[in-house]
């Protein structure tokens, strides 16, 4: 991750500063993770983070997690009796009539104060005495100066909500001195841009390990039609319209950027607008090496949306162990399986993605002779593993959502996966993991998990434990939908 994440870390706090769009914590169990979640996987020196207090998805800014024991009981007493200062700033298209002034309703007080102006918007401060839901939100709304973008209460849309959590200061656990935490201001208050939007959420999430990722996503990112990928500079636009905006194009810097259309009439091939062409070229991922190429249609040779996924193989105890993935595509899967250790065995319809995936393994200086790559129909070869009395410790499905094979037998998703998967079962070693993945938008999440609970049946197998995960932050789902992206990591036993 990029270092603007973590503002302070010792013994007892962990600070950082929370991009707006990402929830404090998950808020069901088939959401996208929330921050918390995201921090608790990163390291492990994390795992074990408490939350001594929240900030709303959209808000950003100063938030603090606790390590001990003891931090959280001080914390956590300090928020409850109101010691925490707390300075938020925000922006609103009108201007207080007074500079300071508190504003009070039951049991909720908070103080404002005209800083000046920003453009043709003003930047006002607010520092809550209590902390209820929504409290700055509200009571600027009733003071008449809401907040730019929040059009729960009664203000103009914006690329994000103008309100942000600058500082903290508080009793140190430890130290019992004063300290205090602050967040710069983000640069979208001054440009108030989509674009801008778009790239601070996302820049502190990534740094060097991992340099491609989803820049733009459609409406979630207020720009309707359009996807932005960025692999480590080399931007790919898809047009989910014919209609370009040549605009866009322009803002976008980096290397290269290419274009394509894909609407439901129209899929066309990746053309070069700006920048040198490229062949092939290698992407970071979770330091991993992957090549990519923009010549392949929809294909690039790798799912950024499985980024959280693969990550999950590197940290696992895969040492001595054996992955069969299905599927395997570019083999991406298998190469982050191999660098934790794994024997792995790639099965696909394409020999031509499979050398792919060859390369792939030399990218990261594995030898790909160690590991077994087999070209033909999964349902085939899963029947023949079932039939030989084969077996490996993790199994992975991730099928395309429509799919032919060269005898002319179709899978949908929707239709075929309690299938496929019913099939994996026999061949995930007892206490083994199967890794179940589908992007088909019209299945529901909890309905894919009981697809994958039923499937064990037939084999006489049981789920021991099911943990379901969706997409990265950085594939933004629009306000009321649900994440395309179904995953569940199961473990098996007999």
């Amino acid at each position: 991750m990029a270092a603007g994440l973590i503002l302070f870390e010792d013994e007892h706090l962990l600070v950082i500063n929370k991009p707006s769009g990402i929830n404090t914590h998950k808020p069901d169990v088939h959401a996208p993770d929330g921050i918390h979640e995201w921090l608790m996987r990163r390291e492990p020196r994390w795992a074990k983070l408490s939350i001594l207090h929240r900030l709303d998805k959209d808000t950003s800014g100063v938030l603090v997690f606790g390590k001990t024991t003891r931090a959280n009981q001080s914390l956590t007493q300090q928020f409850e009796e109101h010691k925490v200062a707390k300075e938020y700033l925000f922006l609103s298209t009108r201007r207080p009539k007074r500079q300071r002034f508190c504003e009070e309703s039951p049991n909720e007080a908070t103080w404002f104060e005209y800083v000046g102006p920003v453009g043709e918007n003003h930047l006002i401060k607010a520092e809550p005495v209590t902390g209820k839901t929504h409290q700055i939100r509200r009571h600027a709304a009733i003071v008449k100066f809401p907040v730019l973008g929040d059009t729960k209460y009664g203000d103009t849309p914006a690329p994000r909500l103008m309100l942000h959590a600058h500082r903290l200061t508080f009793t140190h656990p430890a130290t019992n001195e004063p300290v205090t935490f602050a967040a710069s201001v983000p640069a979208v208050f001054e440009d108030l841009n989509a674009l801008t939007a778009a790239r601070e959420f996302r820049e502190p999430l990534f740094g060097d390990e991992t340099n491609a990722y989803r820049l733009v996503s459609g409406a979630a990112d207020g720009l309707p039609d359009v996807i932005v990928d960025d692999y480590d500079g080399r931007l790919l636009v898809q047009w989910q319209t014919e209609r370009r905006s040549e605009e866009l194009l322009r803002a976008l810097a980096g290397r290269a950027v290419y274009e394509q259309v894909v609407t439901r009439q129209m899929r066309t091939t990746p053309t070069l607008v700006t920048g040198k062409a490229e062949e092939q070229f290698a992407i970071r991922e979770n330091g991993v090496t992957y090549l990519v190429k923009f010549g392949e249609g929809l294909s690039t040779g790798i799912f950024l949306d499985q980024r959280e996924n693969r990550r999950q193989l590197l940290t696992m105890r895969l040492a001595g162990k054996t992955v069969l993935n299905c599927y395997a595509y570019t083999c991406a899967f298998s190469v982050a399986a191999a660098k934790a250790g794994a024997v792995t065995t790639s099965v696909d319809l394409s020999r031509n993605y499979l050398e792919w995936g060859q390369e792939n393994f030399r990218a990261n200086n594995l030898d790909p002779d160690g590991h077994d790559f087999v070209t033909g129909d999964v349902f085939e070869w899963l029947r023949r593993f079932a039939k030989r009395g084969q077996t490996w410790d993790v199994v992975l499905l991730d099928p395309p959502t429509f799919s032919t094979t060269k005898r002319g037998r179709s899978f949908r998703a929707e239709r075929d996966y309690g299938a496929l998967a019913a099939l994996a079962m026999p061949v995930v070693a007892e206490g083994g993991t199967l890794f179940c993945s589908t992007n088909q938008r019209s299945l529901p999440a909890a309905e894919f998990e009981q697809v994958v609970r039923d499937a064990a049946t037939p084999c006489g197998r049981t789920i021991a434990e099911l943990e379901y995960r969706t997409l990265p932050f950085d594939f933004r789902v629009p306000a009321g939908e649900r994440p395309y992206l179904k995953t569940v990591w199961a473990r098996v036993d007999r």
